[in-house]
C-alpha cells in the first residue's frame, strides 16, 4: 500500500511538473515580449553566427556586455534557427514568433531541470522540498521574469544557489564550479564572490580548497580563452567585469529602493553617478562607501556574531539592492536564492518565512511591471505609487533584517544557555 501511494504521488508531482512546463512554454511563445528579447537578444543571437561566433566583436550592435554563456546559448539558438527558416523558408512572422520563445527556452529548461535537482535532494524530506519546489514553480517574480520579459536573472538565482548549497554539503567541487558558472553567466555575481571565499576558507582547510581551486580555474579559463585570444586580449575578462560598473550612469535604474524615495520619476531625471551628493562627494564615491559598510557589516556578522551563512546572504543580497545606487528594477530578485536556501536547511517552513517569501515576491513582481508597461505599452505606475512601493520596499528589507537578527540572537544565547547546563551537570 505504501508503495502504490508514493507511486501515485510520482505521478501527480509528474503531471504538475508537465502542466507547469507546458503552461511557461505557451507563455514564452505566445506572448511577445518588446523588450530585452526584441533590443538584444534576438539581435545578438543572428549576429553573434554572423561573427563567427566572436561574441564581443566590435561590430556586434548593440554591444554584448555580458559574460559568454548566456550570449554562447543565444548564438547557438540563432545559428539553430536560421538552419530551421532556411530549410523550411518559414514566413517572417513564424521566424518572429519562434524567436521570441526560443531565446526564453535556456531559462525556462534552467528552471525545471533545477526542480528535478531539488526533488532528488529532497527524497529524505520530501514534504520540505516539496513546499520549495511549489514556491519555486508558482513565483510570479520569475514567471514574469523567465517567461513574459525572456531575461535570464534565474540562471544566477539557480547558480548562486547551488554553490553555496554544495559548500555547505561539502561538495567543494560543486560549489566551486557553480560559482564559476554564475561569474560566468551574469556580472552580478561578483558580489557575493567574497563572501564566497570567505565561508570557504573559514570551514576548510587550505589543502582541501586546492583542488576546488583548480577546478574553477580550469572552468574560468575555459570559457574565456578563445574570446581573449580572438579579441587580443588577455585581460578582456577584467575589462568587462570592471567596465560593468561604467555602463549604468544614474544612481538608479526604476528599482523600488531607497534613492527611489527620494527620485520616483523618469531615470531620465535621476541625477548621474558624477554628479555631487554633498561637500563635493560624488555619488559614485558615496556607492562605493555604501557597498564597503555593507560588505563589512555582513563580514562581522559572520566571523564575529555567528550569524548562519543563508541569513547572512539574505540580508547582504537584500541591502544590496535596497541600499546601492546602479540598481535595476530585476535585481533583488537574486535574493530568491538565499531564501530558498533557508527553507532548503530548515527542518520546517515557518509561516513568516512564507509570507516573507510572498511579500518578495509581490514586491519583485511590481517593480517588473512597472518597467514592462513603460517600454511595452508607454504607460507605467504613476510617482506616487512608486514612492509608495519604494518605501514599502525599504520597511520590508529593515523588517526581515530586525527580524533575522533577533531570530540569530535568540538562537545565540538559546545555544549559550544549554552549554552552561551541559558543563554544569558535568
Amino acid at each position: 500500500m505504501e508503495n502504490l501511494d508514493e507511486h501515485n504521488i510520482k505521478i501527480e508531482r509528474m503531471i504538475i511538473f508537465s502542466a507547469a512546463f507546458i503552461a511557461y512554454l505557451l507563455a514564452a511563445f505566445f506572448i511577445r515580449s518588446k523588450m530585452d528579447v526584441t533590443r538584444f537578444d534576438i539581435p545578438w543571437s543572428m549576429q553573434i553566427v554572423k561573427h563567427s561566433f566572436n561574441l564581443y566583436n566590435n561590430r556586434i550592435s548593440p554591444r554584448v556586455n555580458y559574460p559568454p554563456i548566456i550570449p554562447l546559448v543565444l548564438g547557438l539558438q540563432g545559428s539553430l534557427l536560421q538552419r530551421l527558416s532556411n530549410s523550411f523558408q518559414l514566413s517572417s512572422q513564424l521566424f518572429k514568433f519562434l524567436c521570441n520563445g526560443f531565446v526564453k527556452i535556456p531559462a525556462i529548461v534552467s528552471s525545471f531541470a533545477f526542480v528535478f535537482y531539488l526533488e532528488n535532494q529532497g527524497k529524505q524530506a520530501k514534504r520540505k522540498h516539496w513546499i520549495l519546489l511549489l514556491l519555486f514553480l508558482s513565483s510570479p517574480a520569475l514567471i514574469m521574469n523567465i517567461a513574459v520579459w525572456g531575461q535570464f536573472d534565474v540562471i544566477m538565482v539557480i547558480t548562486l544557489f547551488l554553490a553555496f548549497y554544495n559548500s555547505q554539503t561539502d561538495r567543494l567541487h560543486l560549489a566551486a564550479f557553480w560559482m564559476t558558472v554564475a561569474l560566468l553567466s551574469k556580472i552580478q555575481a561578483i558580489y557575493f564572490l567574497p563572501i564566497f571565499v570567505l565561508f570557504l576558507f573559514r570551514r576548510y582547510k587550505i589543502s582541501e580548497l586546492i583542488r576546488p581551486f583548480l577546478t574553477a580555474s580550469v572552468t574560468f579559463l575555459t570559457v574565456w580563452l578563445p574570446f581573449m585570444i580572438a579579441n587580443h586580449n588577455l585581460f578582456l575578462p577584467i575589462k568587462l567585469y570592471f567596465s560593468a560598473a561604467a555602463r549604468y550612469s544614474t544612481i538608479n535604474d526604476h528599482a523600488f529602493n531607497l534613492w527611489s524615495i527620494f527620485y520616483p520619476y523618469s531615470v531620465k531625471l535621476v541625477p548621474s553617478l558624477n554628479d555631487s551628493f554633498l561637500f563635493g562627494i560624488s555619488f559614485r564615491a558615496l556607492n562605493i562607501m555604501f557597498l564597503l559598510v555593507i560588505l563589512t557589516i555582513i563580514i562581522l556578522a559572520i566571523c564575529k556574531w555567528h550569524m548562519p551563512i543563508n541569513q547572512a546572504l539574505f540580508l547582504y543580497s537584500l541591502w544590496i539592492f535596497t541600499f546601492t545606487m546602479q540598481q535595476h528594477e530585476r535585481y533583488e530578485i537574486t535574493s530568491l536564492a538565499f531564501i530558498f536556501l533557508i527553507f532548503m536547511f530548515q527542518d520546517r517552513t515557518k509561516f513568516v518565512d512564507l509570507v516573507i517569501f510572498e511579500a518578495l515576491n509581490v514586491l519583485i513582481l511590481l517593480n517588473q511591471l512597472n518597467v514592462y508597461l513603460v517600454r511595452s505599452l508607454s504607460i507605467g505606475f504613476s510617482e506616487p505609487l512608486v514612492l509608495f512601493l519604494s518605501l514599502f520596499s525599504v520597511a520590508l528589507t529593515v523588517y526581515i533584517s530586525v527580524y533575522l537578527i533577533l531570530q540569530n540572537r535568540s538562537a545565540h544565547i538559546d545555544h549559550h544557555h544549554k552549554s552552561k547546563e551541559y558543563l554544569s551537570e558535568i
